[in-house]
């Protein structure tokens, strides 16, 4: 290799340009590689990068050669913006064709795990090596697989947009792959579970969770559930939207945009929820609600319904007041499924009502819940829900528990 022992960088590499038009060079420094090289002009090129390994450094020398041969300009780095710039600067251009929970998650995701690490670098700078020790650092931090592959997501669409811009020479991103993440825990709760939790869970909720057990509807849907999304003549519940971080925007997929099927304790919930959402107006003075603000779902106090509060504040405490073990408040979700599925309701049926675009996804998660039964019209649900016998019917428990306001 050229002038591997020597400073003068310069006479050495134009000494073997003389030699030989097309001679490359690639030396090792304390940091990373220089690159040195006769660009189509015949000017010599020197360029230093750091923190990447001599695999990295023998692929650009390759790729600047090539590049060079066709007779591209190579873009010049030093011009290329500081990463925190350009990264707000790709959100403010993208954020129009995004919903608003989109954007909410990646400027979360820019302000906690990307400008931490780049802020002051150029995008030029941010190598394969930067990236691959950025996923080590939010692993060694204790962010889950899941989180770390959404870093980098954003930091792959910044970088890749960097590229097209021609900030950046060669793409960094083409050989990091993310994380391994785990498969979903489904972890529901059967019927008796079900009812001891609505037992002892807060009168003002019971309501709420009934409503989650028996639908499947995610957290952010029921949030953003208005009482005009009620439909008892036709016995559904239109779900259109989901809150996220405060805001409201369309649900998490297109198939998401769904009708829900009403069963009966859906029903004597969403009496109930009315009920006692009247009685708190006239308790507190408070005449109806203004338009669009007719949440089917809110705090005793009318405020709007924070997922993550309810989660920290009722469903966790609860748990152990039912004598359950703790899980996640999605498995509400799970419940719904697992339970339907059990008792032998059709899966075309069951994907329908939680949104999904095929049961595919059903066969994989739920696997050991579907029996080779072809109802479809919620009735199996029920008959598994309020079986006869030594257990005390829960859907009639769960009524039971449920508060009753007189008009």
């Amino acid at each position: 290799m050229c002038g591997s022992g020597s400073d003068d960088t310069g006479g050495c590499a134009r000494d073997a340009g003389k030699k030989e038009e097309h001679t490359m060079a690639v030396k090792r420094t304390r940091t990373g590689y220089q690159l040195w090289w006769y660009d189509a002009e015949g000017k010599f090129r020197k360029r230093t990068i750091k923190g990447i390994a001599r695999y990295e450094a023998v692929r650009l020398e390759r790729e600047i050669l090539a590049a060079r041969d066709r007779g591209e300009r190579q873009p010049n780095e030093r011009h290329a913006p500081l990463f925190a710039v350009f990264a707000t600067q790709w959100i403010e251009e993208s954020r129009a064709g995004w919903k608003a929970s989109t954007v909410a998650q990646y400027q979360q995701v820019l302000k906690s795990q990307l400008l931490p690490a780049f802020s002051d670098l150029r995008v030029s700078a941010i190598t394969e090596s930067r990236m691959r020790q950025l996923l080590t650092q939010l692993q060694d931090a204790g962010l889950s697989a899941r989180r770390i592959n959404l870093a980098l997501l954003v930091l792959k669409m910044i970088l890749r947009t960097a590229v097209r811009r021609r900030f950046v020479r060669e793409d960094p991103t083409e050989h990091v792959r993310g994380l391994r993440e785990p498969k979903t825990e489904v972890d529901p709760l059967d019927p008796e579970m079900v009812t001891a939790f609505l037992a002892a869970c807060p009168p003002w909720w019971r309501s709420y969770f009934t409503v989650a057990f028996w639908t499947g509807a995610r957290p952010n849907e029921l949030a953003a559930l208005h009482w005009g999304d009620v439909d008892t003549v036709r016995g559904i519940l239109r779900i259109r939207a989901g809150r996220y971080r405060g805001k409201e925007g369309p649900p998490k997929t297109a198939s998401s945009v769904r009708d829900i099927d009403l069963l009966p304790a859906v029903v004597e919930a969403l009496k109930a929820q009315k009920a006692q959402q009247a009685a708190e107006r006239l308790k507190h003075g408070r005449g109806a609600p203004e338009a669009g603000q007719d949440y089917v779902f809110t705090g005793p106090e009318g405020g709007l319904l924070n997922v993550n509060a309810l989660r920290d504040r009722v469903w966790y405490p609860t748990l152990p007041k039912a004598a359950l073990t703790r899980r996640t408040m999605y498995q509400t979700r799970h419940t719904f499924a697992s339970n339907a599925l059990a008792a032998g309701e059709a899966p075309s049926w069951v994907a329908a009502m939680l949104g999904h675009a095929s049961p595919e996804m059903l066969f994989s998660v739920y696997a050991r819940y579907i029996p080779n039964r072809t109802r479809r019209d919620g009735s199996a649900l029920m008959h598994r829900m309020e079986r006869t016998g030594p257990v005390a019917k829960p859907a009639e428990e769960a009524a039971a528990v449920l508060p009753k306001y007189s008009r």
